[in-house]
């Protein structure tokens, strides 16, 4: 692994458990184990790294949101992009807890996390209509309900680990679970039933 890589996972896990504003360039550069110049050879600041993370985040969006190329989806794809998303957000749970102050403090990230999210919005609609081509799914009557069901499953994902919190309850291996069935629930009247 090279030392660029080395410091964007030192950097993740060092604010997945600490938040962003209590982690310094110069505690990733001590956990990573390399002088600060060798990490500001490689970024100019911790605003550098956290948009390196969220391209990061990006990339892996978009990895785990495609469907079989070699045959029509099914329901375990269906249920496994489900799990996939909210093991994306565990694994990038600093960026979703801190979301609102992070877009808001760098106009650069939020424009490109807003391009990024309309990206996805058009590409939810498309696994929306590949599953319902497949009889996995009833596509939503209207444009207006597919918006509305993709404005929910955003609103629920994004604001997930923010709800754990404010409700008392850990963001954990449980917490994983009760997102996942709630986003199971909201699908449920689309679903198509098979004897």
């Amino acid at each position: 692994m090279n030392t660029r890589d080395k410091i964007l996972n030192t950097a993740l896990a060092l604010f997945n458990e600490q938040g962003t504003g209590a982690v310094s360039t110069n505690h990733i550069a001590a956990a990573t184990e390399i002088s600060p110049g060798n990490l500001y050879y490689h970024f100019r600041n911790k605003e550098d790294i956290i948009r390196a993370l969220f391209e990061r985040l990006f990339t892996e969006w978009d990895q785990a949101f495609q469907l079989p190329a070699d045959r029509a989806p099914e329901l375990a794809d269906f249920e496994g992009l489900i799990v996939q998303n909210y093991q994306l957000i565990w694994a990038y749970r600093f960026a979703y807890r801190e979301m609102t102050v992070l877009l808001h403090n760098d106009p650069d990230l939020q424009a490109r996390y807003q391009a990024v999210r309309r990206r996805g919005y058009a590409g939810f609609a498309e696994l929306i209509d590949a599953f319902a081509a497949a009889g996995v799914l009833t596509r939503p009557e209207s444009a207006q309900e597919q918006m509305a069901l993709t404005e929910l499953c955003w609103l629920v994902s994004e604001q997930w680990p923010i709800n754990l919190e404010l409700s008392g309850r850990a963001f954990d291996a449980a917490g994983i679970q009760a997102g996942v069935a709630l986003m199971r629930h909201i699908f449920q009247p689309y679903l198509i039933r098979r004897n």
